[in-house]
């Protein structure tokens, strides 16, 4: 935060000097679309913040189940390094046939957004594979795609402070 002292000479009653609060962090904010085509419910599997958090209100949580052929929206909130982060949802074919599908963004001032998904084994995303997924993330495109079996999962992020996640998983 930087104060800015504020004083006019145009007229000629002097005038105090005031404050006028000016905050240079900018906040970025991810709106995330995770469209469902496939003929299975997404299950929510974990997630991981880098910077910023799940938002407030209406789209202030991870979406714990998302329909076949639905879309469903949630809002990360960054901090004043961005918004960083990723979702995995689980895809249940068979009881002896699942995928993992991780969805992940960066989205931080004055650097160019990325977006980053891959499609695994169902179990294969763990708390110590996050370092690994980030450095894919941060030298990743605006867009990614991977394929696994009969699945596949699409996702590219606009560009600006403000920008929309779109993610799509559908078979392959």
């Amino acid at each position: 935060m930087i104060d800015v002292l504020v004083s006019s000479s145009a007229n000629t009653t002097p005038t105090r000097p005031t404050r006028k609060n000016t905050n240079m962090a900018q906040v970025t904010t991810s709106i995330c679309n995770v469209k469902n085509i496939t003929s299975s419910t997404l299950i929510y599997q974990m997630s991981n913040d880098w910077q910023g958090a799940i938002g407030a209100g209406g789209l202030g949580y991870y979406p714990k189940e998302i329909k076949s052929r639905v879309t469903d929206t949630f809002q990360h909130v960054g901090n004043q390094n961005g918004s960083q982060g990723a979702v995995v949802y689980r895809i249940t074919i068979s009881p002896n046939e699942n995928y993992d599908v991780m969805v992940a963004w960066f989205n931080q001032p004055n650097s160019p957004n990325k977006a980053y998904t891959l499609v695994d084994q169902a179990g294969s995303f763990t708390t110590d594979r996050w370092a690994a997924i980030f450095n894919a993330l941060i030298n990743s495109e605006s867009n990614s795609s991977s394929t696994l079996g009969a699945y596949t999962s699409k996702v590219e992020i606009g560009d600006g402070n403000f920008p929309t996640v779109s993610a799509t998983i559908s078979a392959a």
